[in-house]
């Protein structure tokens, strides 16, 4: 077991570092619809996804799909690249 215990030190530092970037894209992703002035319903409604699913993740409740991450960028006229690149540099606070 000794052996194999720098794995659970990387799944540790990997499971910490996934949810801090889940929580920066969900304040992300609210402060660019807040910036747009539009609704959670208008957003689902222009990225095809349902305003549930926008709630869950602008709560950190869920992690979009790369599909759905997609989806939104699109929705907000935001590119990919630059919602990812705020995301990351946001959960390194």
């Amino acid at each position: 077991m000794e052996r194999f215990s720098f794995l659970r030190f990387s799944v540790d530092a990997v499971t910490r570092q996934t949810e801090a970037f889940v929580k920066a894209l969900a304040t992300v992703l609210r402060l660019a619809r807040e910036d747009k002035g539009i609704s959670k319903i208008e957003l689902a409604t222009r990225a095809g996804l349902s305003q549930p699913y926008i709630g869950y993740i602008e709560q950190g409740a869920r992690c979009p799909t790369a599909e759905s991450l997609k989806r939104l960028a699109l929705a907000l006229e935001i590119p990919l690249h630059q919602l990812i690149r705020r995301t990351e540099e946001l959960s390194e606070r």
